[in-house]
């Protein structure tokens, strides 16, 4: 892994549609995070409601088996 000087030293170096093409992967990795979490907030919720329904807890590994852990 590279410390945040060295990745500096590289971006700045790049031309500028280098430039662009970072910035547009790091623009679309930031976009799959994002959706990643809400698919796993949108699980837990999910999870909780039914625990509320039902008063069962989901065991753990079920839990993960549902959220693709």
């Amino acid at each position: 892994m590279i410390t945040i000087n060295e990745a500096y030293a590289k971006l700045v170096s790049l031309s500028d549609e280098g430039a662009r093409r970072v910035l547009s992967l790091i623009e679309d990795l930031a976009e799959l995070e994002a959706r990643e979490q809400a698919e796993d907030i949108a699980a837990a919720r999910e999870s909780l409601a039914e625990f509320e329904k039902t008063g069962e807890a989901i065991p753990l590994n079920e839990l993960e088996k549902q959220i693709g852990r």
